[in-house]
């Protein structure tokens, strides 16, 4: 995944005023402000390095930016409806970098009151996918420069939270769709780990997992095969790491189970969610799409052998299609992440599959 950088515009000093066409009175040519805009997409962190940078996991899907800057009153307009009007609009195409810096013009008409709202839209071609505003952007008489910071959401559906559980490894993801053609989002979870959830209703919500010191989940939406936005959430995990974590995903509402047997021959599963050594299911599902996820560390009484992966599903599923896959994630604790995938599809009568095994030595 790409990481998309600030996109800066600099909109400073030229002409684009004209007698008896703003709300301010009294226009003075020659007078305009340099307004910096700051933009970063949903996704990126709160602070440091990150803080500057948004995070967009597909940068070529956007080919342009619409700037579009409203001026209005600060008269009492109880009984007008308010007064705002667009007084520029700009539209610009990002580099081979998927950056941009321009320069526009903005007029200050009146050197009392000089305030703006400033919006910003991305698109890819006539779609738009992402946009943001700054409501209130002021100029003063002394000071003719000022900012703007401007965080694109998607168009299309937000991110309202990824809550915490008991488990510091698991978070509830919360999110809102606004377009009533979405019908599925795809969620990534430690970099890697991937289901798909279809969108019934207004809101969406599923547990996600998390792996290593830092993890991106990120959130795709889409209307059928159409790409309609996307957003991430960066989460520090600051739970104990672990030496094996296995997550099965599955793409239909039933209810599969994840089967791991130990060295010692003993199966932690739904039924049986832990074993005498250390490993557990922390994360069961029982109604679809999972993630299910089973967790291990090396311990003073099981330090190596041959685990075995397995998947299972209930008798009163047979014959409903059925497929996903099982992620294997090794060497969190030595910061040496492994990742594997095993895609797997049930056979009409299949009840059971052995996927794979992990060697600890």
């Amino acid at each position: 995944m790409k990481r998309l950088s600030r996109l800066v515009l600099l909109l400073a000093a030229s002409s684009l005023a004209t007698s008896g066409c703003s709300f301010f009175t009294g226009p003075d040519e020659g007078r305009f402000g340099d307004l910096q805009i700051n933009i970063r997409f949903a996704g990126a962190t709160n602070s440091g390095e990150a803080a500057k940078n948004g995070m967009l996991a597909s940068p070529q899907a956007l080919d342009r930016l619409v700037v579009i800057v409203f001026e209005y009153s600060f008269q009492d307009t109880r009984d007008k409806g308010g007064l705002e009007r667009e007084l520029l609009r700009r539209e610009f195409r990002l580099d081979t970098e998927r950056q941009l810096q321009t320069v526009i013009q903005v007029p200050l008409e009146n050197p009392a009151i000089s305030c703006f709202r400033v919006v910003v839209r991305a698109f890819e071609g006539t779609l738009l996918l992402y946009s943001g505003e700054d409501p209130n952007v002021c100029f003063d008489e002394e000071n003719r420069r000022t900012q703007a910071d401007i965080l694109l959401d998607p168009e299309a559906f937000r991110l309202d939270s990824l809550a915490p559980t008991i488990n510091p490894r698991v978070f509830t993801l919360n999110g809102q769709v606004r377009d009533t053609t979405v019908t599925r989002v795809e969620i990534v979870m430690a970099d890697s780990v991937m289901m798909t959830l279809p969108v019934l209703g207004s809101f969406f919500s599923n547990p996600v997992m998390l792996f290593g010191d830092n993890a991106l989940i990120k959130v795709s939406a889409y209307s059928g095969a159409v790409f309609r936005g996307e957003t991430s959430r960066q989460v520090t995990f600051t739970g104990q790491k672990s030496d094996i974590l296995v997550a099965l995903t599955w793409d239909q509402p039933l209810d599969l189970n994840l089967e791991i047997q130990n060295p010692l021959q003993q199966i932690v599963s739904a039924v049986a969610p832990g074993d005498s050594v250390g490993g557990r299911l922390i994360l069961p599902d029982g109604d679809g799409y999972g993630p299910e996820v089973y967790e291990w560390r090396v311990n003073s009484i099981l330090q190596r052998g041959q685990f075995a992966v397995g998947v299972a599903r209930q008798r009163v599923d047979l014959g409903r299609p059925a497929s996903g896959r099982v992620y294997i994630l090794l060497g969190e604790r030595q910061n040496l992440p492994i990742r594997r995938s095993v895609p797997f599809i049930f056979g009409p009568q299949d009840l059971q599959l052995l996927l794979d095994s992990i060697l600890i030595q």
